[in-house]
């Protein structure tokens, strides 16, 4: 009787996988490159990392001032916080390694405490992401008040795609930060206040930085 049964079950097909779910081959190395002023941004790099180990056998994450570069991985990630313009050690490292990022597949994110939504979803060719938690709409459309115009994707990216030309990233992400008015010095509060009007708090949108950095993946392919 058990050896009846022993063949029935041999003859039994194998279950198949539900319709539309993928096997995702898992390999590669890939270089997460942070910058961050009080440990903030580094958190939202951990997230992203934690989503991306989906696709990459191998994920390294590096603070900017002492990240290597990119030769010798198969893609690259770099994100650092927008106040005064992107923090520096982030437009450095993309400065400094700008011509080996043109030979890998790059992304880049962006934290900030505003942003004014333009009704575009490419910067200069670029995919944009936008936190929904972040953006917002102009008054008037028609005419942009300062600090509307200060807080629009292009205008921000302005600076980090000079930096980063001729290399050319293949998405990029604007992510609610968070603002703690007490880690700043009193220019840099002005600046958020009267120049930005941002709110301050931890603004930030988990669900979305790792929907953005699941969906990187297949940006990222070779």
């Amino acid at each position: 009787m058990d050896e009846s049964r022993d063949a029935r079950l041999e003859q039994q097909p194998a279950e198949e996988e539900p319709a539309g779910q993928a096997t995702v081959t898992i390999g590669g190395r890939l270089l997460l490159v942070y910058a961050t002023r009080h440990g903030s941004t580094r958190e939202v790099a951990d997230a992203v990392a934690d989503e991306l180990k989906v696709r990459f056998a191998d994920v390294d994450v590096r603070e900017a001032g002492e990240a290597p570069g990119p030769a010798g991985y198969d893609a690259v990630v770099v994100g650092g916080p927008m106040i005064m313009g992107w923090h520096r050690a982030a437009a450095r490292y993309a400065k400094q390694h700008r011509d080996a990022l043109a030979a890998v597949p790059f992304a880049l994110f962006i934290t900030a405490a505003s942003l004014t939504e333009d009704g575009a979803d490419e910067v200069g060719g670029v995919p944009v992401a936008k936190d929904p938690w972040l953006v917002k709409a102009p008054r008037n459309a028609g005419k942009l008040r300062r600090k509307e115009r200060y807080a629009l994707p292009r205008n921000y990216l302005s600076d980090v795609q000079k930096a980063c030309a001729p290399a050319r990233p293949r998405s990029v992400a604007f992510f609610a930060g968070s603002l703690d008015l007490t880690t700043m010095n009193i220019l840099e509060k002005l600046f958020v206040l009267l120049v930005i009007g941002a709110t301050p708090g931890d603004g930030r949108h988990w669900d979305f930085v790792r929907e953005w950095a699941e969906g990187l993946g297949e940006a990222l392919a070779p």
